[in-house]
């Protein structure tokens, strides 16, 4: 399954329901997060039964980017509950990416 392009009616409503949620923020311009955005892809894929994979792009979404405290893209945020429950600013690789959703997921 790919990753879900979303708003912030569609992420709002998303983080209420039972599975965690994982977000992309982003932006087209962005090279670095280019550049991780086909490990995404697999994090999407292999963690698609367990959560949702998503991702928002800041431009179009910049509200919702700052009310979230993104500063720096890329950003990945792992709500459970309903809140954020942890983030990682620029993971290096999939291999990070994997550690953080494991981390974040026993929190």
């Amino acid at each position: 399954m790919a990753a879900i392009n979303m708003n912030k009616e569609q992420l709002q409503q998303m983080i209420q329901g039972d599975k965690p949620v994982l977000v992309d923020f982003w932006a087209p311009w962005c090279g670095y997060c280019r550049r991780i955005a086909p490990a995404y892809e697999k994090i999407a894929e292999e963690y698609g039964d367990r959560l949702v994979v998503a991702k928002v792009n800041i431009d179009e979404e910049a509200q919702l980017a700052e009310a979230e405290g993104v500063e720096v893209i890329p950003t990945l945020i792992l709500y459970k509950n309903g809140a954020a429950a942890d983030f990682v600013v620029n993971p290096g690789s999939k291999a990070a990416m994997d550690q953080f959703i494991q981390e974040a997921l026993e929190k």
